[in-house]
């Protein structure tokens, strides 16, 4: 009998420790620029994006602009209607699946863990490649008033340059980049396809306390082949909500019948109506398009 209680505790205590929130506080707001080349068939074609670092002296969480807006955005209404109100934002950025990650990072323990949404519906898994392998050089500069130091790094097919800087005590930077004595302030590949600057960095009022939410467990692999296979559906079948949602400048509306939404007055960014065979072209077009991502491999 003693045994099957130890047993039952032991499983109750595993339990609530998968479910158990996880939270990540923070002190500072770093923002990024990043200039970046999503079409390597088109090197002219340039695209920025603003990124965001909340980081404290244990944690760190890195997100896109529209992830740090959309909480801003759900703050206020919680402050005019309640912590219990409950409102879904798009959070996407359509400039490729990897900036749409929120990458949460425990100092202490080294694991990195990845929130990805992909049609509504979130996935977290454990990032498998560490940050372990930096290169540190004896080149300093100076950097929007502090002293800097070049690193290098090899990731996921590209060969980075990092200038990071002591001054401020943070072991982490924008995307995955992190493992250095201080905050990388800089970073790029060696082709500038991917150009990561900072910008600003504040120290916050109150520090910020970010919640890793439930989502279904997966892995970096599994939530990739997920993506193509909602891509490849939607161009076979007739999902033109979802091509609608994944296509920069098209908006339209919906009307919805027994579950089913279908796509009424489609116009692109010009305001010119399109039809749903204009919105397939311009989908697949846009999908082409991403062909280079910030990893390779």
């Amino acid at each position: 009998m003693k045994s099957l209680l130890l047993s039952f505790l032991f499983l109750f205590l595993v339990k609530t420790s998968v479910f158990a929130q996880e939270d990540y506080p923070t002190d500072y707001k770093i923002q990024y620029e990043l200039t970046f080349k999503i079409d390597s068939l088109n090197m002219e074609r340039t695209d920025t994006e603003k990124m965001y670092l909340f980081a404290g002296s244990n944690y760190g969480v890195f997100m896109n602009q529209a992830r740090a807006m959309k909480d801003e955005q759900m703050e206020k209404l919680q402050q005019k209607y309640g912590s219990n109100v409950q409102v879904k934002f798009g959070v996407n950025n359509n400039k490729g699946q990897d900036l749409n990650k929120v990458i949460f990072s425990n100092y202490q323990t080294g694991q990195i863990k990845v929130l990805q949404e992909i049609s509504d519906k979130d996935y977290i898994y454990v990032e498998p490649a560490p940050m372990d392998t930096w290169e540190i050089g004896e080149e300093t500069k100076e950097f929007m008033g502090y002293t800097v130091q070049k690193a290098m790094i090899d990731f996921a097919g590209r060969h980075y340059e990092a200038w990071f800087t002591m001054e401020v005590p943070i072991s982490d930077g924008p995307y995955l980049f992190r493992g250095l004595p201080g905050l990388i302030v800089e970073i790029y590949d060696t082709q500038n396809h991917y150009h990561f600057k900072m910008l600003a960095l504040e120290k916050l009022e109150t520090p910020k306390i970010w919640t890793l939410p439930k989502a279904d467990e997966s892995s970096k692999y599994k939530i990739k082949d997920i993506q193509k296979r909602l891509n490849n559906n939607a161009l076979s079948g007739s999902d033109y909500a979802y091509m609608m949602g994944k296509t920069p400048g098209v908006s339209g509306s919906f009307s919805v019948t027994d579950g089913q939404a279908a796509v009424m007055d489609l116009t692109d960014k010009s305001g010119q109506k399109i039809t749903k065979e204009d919105l397939k072209r311009m989908f697949k077009s846009e999908l082409e398009s991403q062909n280079n991502p910030i990893e390779l491999e």
